[in-house]
C-alpha cells in the first residue's frame, strides 16, 4: 500500500469516528431534552366581590383596563349592610372595605393588575359572597407546561430545572422551574410543571393569559459523553448544549 494510500486510509478513519463522536454527542443531548405535550401562558388572579348582597350602582371598570392598588372598582348599594349597621352588628370601621353612607361598599383593587372579567354591570342586582370581577394579578405571569416522561426520566429531573420557551414571534426565554405535579398513567409520569420568567413580564401584546408556547424541559444528563460534548462546545465557544 503506497504512502497516498494510507493517508487516504487514515483521513477516512477519522472522518469516521469523526461523524460518530458528532452523532454520538447528538443522541446524547437529545436524551437530556423533553418536549411538552402542551404549553401555555397562565397569570395569577384575584376576585373583586362583596359578602353583602345588594345593587351596583358605580362601575369604574370594564375589561382589559389597567388597574392600580387602592383603585375604586366598584360601588354595591345593600340594604341588608344599611340594616346590620342600624343594629350594631357590625360597624363600618371593622369592616375590610369602604362603606359611605352606611349603605354603599366601595371594592377596591387590592393589588396591580388588569380586569379580566366582569360578572356583574352597573344597575345588576349581585348575590351575597358572589365575584363581581377578576382581576388579573400584574407580575404574575407564567407558563405552565404538559409533558410526558417515563419514570427513568421523571427522576432526571434537576433541582433546579429550568425550561426552554419559544413564544408566538419566536423570542425564547427561560423560565424557572417552581412547582412539579405529577400523577401516572399508563405507566409514564404526566407531569405539569409550572414555571416563571421575568420576561414574560404582565401579558402585554402577544404575551396573553391562554397563548400557547413551546416548551422544552432539560434533564439531569451527567455523564463521560456530557462532560465531554461540555468540553468542545466550549472550546469551539458554543457553551454548554447538553
Amino acid at each position: 500500500m503506497t504512502w497516498r494510500n494510507r493517508i487516504r486510509l487514515g483521513l477516512g478513519l477519522i472522518g469516521v469516528l469523526a461523524l460518530a463522536a458528532v452523532l454520538t454527542m447528538i443522541v446524547n443531548r437529545n436524551n437530556g431534552i423533553v418536549e411538552s405535550r402542551s404549553a401555555s401562558l397562565v397569570a395569577e388572579d384575584y376576585p373583586v366581590g362583596t359578602d353583602y348582597a345588594g345593587t351596583v350602582t358605580q362601575q369604574y371598570v370594564h375589561t382589559g383596563d389597567v388597574v392600580k392598588a387602592g383603585q375604586p372598582l366598584f360601588e354595591v348599594q345593600s340594604a341588608t349592610l344599611e340594616r346590620d349597621i342600624a343594629q350594631n352588628l357590625v360597624t363600618a370601621s371593622n369592616l375590610t372595605y369602604e362603606v359611605k353612607n352606611d349603605n354603599t361598599i366601595v371594592l377596591a383593587a387590592t393589588n396591580d393588575g388588569v380586569v379580566s372579567s366582569v360578572a356583574y354591570t352597573n344597575g345588576a342586582f349581585v348575590p351575597a359572597n358572589t365575584t363581581i370581577a377578576t382581576i388579573q394579578q400584574a407580575g404574575s405571569m407564567y407558563v405552565s407546561a404538559d409533558f410526558v416522561l417515563s419514570a427513568k426520566d421523571y427522576a432526571r429531573i434537576p433541582a433546579q430545572a429550568k425550561v426552554d420557551l419559544v413564544l408566538p414571534n419566536n423570542e425564547k426565554v427561560t423560565a424557572q422551574v417552581s412547582q412539579i405535579q405529577v400523577q401516572t398513567e399508563d405507566g409514564q409520569a404526566r407531569t405539569i410543571i409550572r414555571a416563571y420568567s421575568p420576561d414574560l413580564a404582565d401579558g402585554t401584546g402577544l404575551f396573553a393569559v391562554g397563548t400557547p408556547v413551546q416548551a422544552t424541559l432539560h434533564l439531569d444528563n451527567s455523564g463521560v459523553v456530557t462532560d465531554v460534548t461540555n468540553s468542545i462546545t466550549s472550546a469551539v465557544g458554543l457553551g454548554d448544549q447538553a
